[in-house]
């Protein structure tokens, strides 16, 4: 008997040994080469059990009376019926009676042929079977759910990123694209029909009354737009209230390729406020500008950190190498934001930033340049200025360099822009090839920096990626942008950053602001406040264009560079250790002995006084920075093409309900205020005048009519936006 219990157990440890290695190496294996792990059961990994059954088979024959050899084979006969789970111990039965050690070994044998069959089973039907219940769950969850249009690596990040929704990719998808998609978790479901999808994901949006994403990104401009298309088809079957519904629940992004913006602007203002298009080079931008605003790398050396003027002297260049489709949008972006101010002829006008251009190719041939940003500088030449309100300067100086990286004179071009005095500061960002390329051109010309001895340089590289071994060091004042992983494909980020809901805030206390001062109210009811601001919110959408939206994005990314330029700076609450400014303090060092009237009104707007704005605004920090901020306006309106009207068009255009649009018009491009701030009393007094009759005098009139305030109220209600989202004002 001791033979037998010691065969068993012999056994039995090399069973237990081989199941924890099976464990063991499951555990230590990613997914991947899990799946691959378990797919291998079917090539017969799991074979070697049968091999321990023979022995346990073979003495228990013994045991029962067979000769030695009988006992062989009349176990070998047994495993064929083991492999096909006939678990006979019939002739066997007197050695499990017999002996407990046997017994055990002999079931836990059957136990592992067991489960060795379900890996087999497993192997062949484990990615059908995922398949099924991760959409079938998918189908039945109450979660809000994200749908992504486009089976690529670019969907794929914004998959992963995304923590809290459920998540689906939606494509025609291959054999091979399946098995890719199910060794990376990412479930899926293939379509032969986008039409078909597209109507359930809205009906089932509208009928269950649950939230919904989707997120357009073929890779395919075609068929992008295409979906767009069937999108809006199927929203607009809806009945009203079925498409007010759609409109609350479900949100539509499309990533477009900015040669194709007219149209993606087209299809947006066809869609009920439900489609938002992204463009990929300009949120790089936006993050690029709102991380790095030049005013960051700037010193008492450049700013009068009194009157927040540049002082005399400072010249401020900045160097595109390479102006692809990142750079163009880096350079209409920063034109838009890095703006700034200085005594100019005894009053205070814009300090151009000078960008210098290097491209192989002739870059300043342009066709989205020709149709936004040179639109006024073209049309400007020639026109009878007296039909017009003084026009603004332009808001940048350009000079562009048909020179390849390789190019002998290269280096020699950049050092000629460079200043290389403590008055001069200089900027350069890289973006012509590909990642190692640009990082190579960063790393050689921080030594070139170091040779003519340029200190107040910051260099900026895309990197789209992360490249180990390839950290660029800030210490050299060297940074890496442009990583789409974190900045584009993030569904927060497509949602909508932090920027992006202060600009939405700030539309919604427009209205707030505009009840409260022109019905003369002193108070609004609460279910008052709620339907203006859900209008506000509709409207924005809605009503909106995108450069509408644009307008009050840009303006909220150029707080930070205003904070710079007296001083400041901001940072989420729990980011360092740095005291947050008290509200009073913030208003003693932005308006000094010009404090905003905030208890004329007496109400609030979202906890926030509403101020009252007279027409005498006075020489100050304050007045200084309202001048900025409408020379940055002007800087963004003419970046994206828009031009002045006349003033005839100010005086007598009116819309398809009868008012009179002051010569904005954004269908043609133009707007009113496009001018200086001489220019903007003159409008006042203008639009007043004709418009005398509605009001009980001239000065009631113009304070109607004044739009000077509008750049007042941001750094007015600077503290108030910033703590609502969670940030602090701080000292630099």
């Amino acid at each position: 008997m001791q033979v037998y219990s010691t065969i068993s157990i012999l056994c039995l440890g090399l069973m237990i040994i081989g199941l924890l290695s099976v464990v063991a190496n499951f555990i230590r294996k990613n997914r991947a080469e899990r799946i691959a792990y378990i797919r291998s059961f079917k090539k017969g990994k799991g074979a070697v059990i049968y091999l321990f059954a023979v022995p346990l088979y073979w003495i228990g024959n013994v045991y029962a009376g067979d000769s030695i050899l009988d006992g062989f084979f009349n176990s070998v006969r047994r495993i064929v019926d083991l492999i096909v789970l006939k678990y006979d111990i019939s002739s066997v039965q007197a050695l499990v009676d017999a002996n407990a050690i046997y017994r055990f070994t002999l079931y836990f044998c059957f136990i592992l042929v067991c489960l060795n069959a379900i890996l087999f089973v497993f192997s062949l039907v484990n990615q059908y079977l995922w398949n099924y219940f991760t959409n079938l769950m998918f189908r039945l969850s109450g979660k809000e759910k994200v749908l992504l249009f486009g089976n690529n690596e670019q969907n794929h990040l914004i998959y992963k990123s995304e923590k809290n929704r459920l998540k689906m990719v939606v494509d025609k998808i291959t054999a091979k694209e399946a098995n890719d998609l199910y060794m990376k978790n990412i479930r899926y479901t293939s379509v032969t029909s986008f039409d078909r999808y597209v109507s359930d994901a809205v009906a089932r949006c509208v009928k269950r009354n649950k939230a919904g994403i989707a997120i357009i990104n073929t890779g395919d401009d075609e068929r992008n737009i295409e979906l767009c298309r069937i999108f809006i088809k199927h929203i607009f079957t809806l009945e009203e209230t079925q498409r007010m519904v759609c409109f609350n629940l479900l949100k539509i992004f499309v990533f477009g390729d900015p040669r194709y913006e007219a149209i993606y602007e087209d299809i947006i203002s066809d869609s009920f406020g439900c489609v938002s298009y992204i463009n990929k080079y300009q949120k790089i931008a936006v993050d690029f500008i709102s991380k790095y605003p030049f005013t960051k790398f700037m010193t008492e050396e450049h700013i009068d950190y009194n009157s927040s003027l540049i002082k005399d002297g400072v010249k401020i260049n900045v160097l595109l190498i390479g102006f692809g489709k990142t750079n163009q949008q880096i350079f209409l972006t920063s034109v838009a934001n890095n703006q700034f101010i200085a005594e100019v002829n005894g009053s205070i006008g814009i300090k151009k930033v000078r960008y210098h251009i290097f491209d192989k190719n002739p870059a300043e041939n342009n066709k989205n340049l020709n149709h936004n940003y040179n639109r006024f500088k073209n049309e400007s030449d020639g026109i009878n200025t007296e039909d017009y309100l003084p026009l603004p300067d332009y808001p940048a100086e350009e000079f562009f360099y048909r020179l390849d990286v390789n190019a002998r004179d290269f280096y020699n071009h950049i050092r000629k822009v460079t200043v290389a005095t403590e008055k001069g500061v200089n900027f350069i960002v890289i973006a012509f090839g590909t990642d190692l390329e640009n990082i190579d051109m960063a790393q050689k010309l921080v030594l070139k920096c170091r040779e003519w001895g340029i200190k107040n340089i910051a260099i900026f590289v895309k990197v789209r990626g992360e490249h180990k071994g390839q950290n660029l060091l800030e210490e050299d004042n060297c940074y890496s942008i442009a990583n789409e992983k974190e900045v584009v494909y993030d569904v927060e980020k497509i949602l909508g950053d932090s920027i992006f809901k202060m600009a939405q805030m700030r539309n919604e206390v427009y209205d707030l602001e505009y009840e409260l001062t022109q019905s003369d109210a002193q108070s609004l009811t609460e279910d008052r406040v709620v339907a203006i601001k859900e209008k506000a919110y509709r409207n924005w959408f809605v009503k909106k264009t995108q450069l509408e939206r644009e307008s009050s994005l840009y303006s909220c990314l150029s707080l930070r560079s205003k904070l710079n330029l007296m001083g400041l700076d901001y940072c989420l609450v729990h980011e360092n250790d740095e005291p947050a400014l008290t509200e009073k303090e913030y208003l003693e060092i932005y308006a000094q002995d010009d404090q905003p009237d905030l208890d004329f009104y007496k109400v609030k707007a979202e906890g926030k006084p509403i101020i009252h704005y007279s027409l005498n605004f006075q020489k100050s920090r304050r007045t200084n920075l309202a001048i900025h901020e409408h020379l940055r306006w002007n800087s963004f309106m003419i970046s994206k093409g828009m031009v002045p009207a006349s003033k005839k068009l100010i005086l007598e255009e009116m819309d398809s309900d009868g008012k009179y649009t002051n010569g904005k018009n954004y269908a043609l491009r133009r707007h009113g205020n496009i001018t200086t701030m001489s220019g903007l009393i003159e409008f006042r007094k203008m639009t007043a005048l004709r418009d005398i009759d509605k009001y009980k005098s001239m000065e009631k009139a113009e304070e109607s009519k004044d739009v000077i305030k509008y750049d007042y109220q941001l750094l007015d209600d600077a503290y108030w936006l910033l703590t609502k989202n969670g940030y602090k004002i701080v000292r630099l």
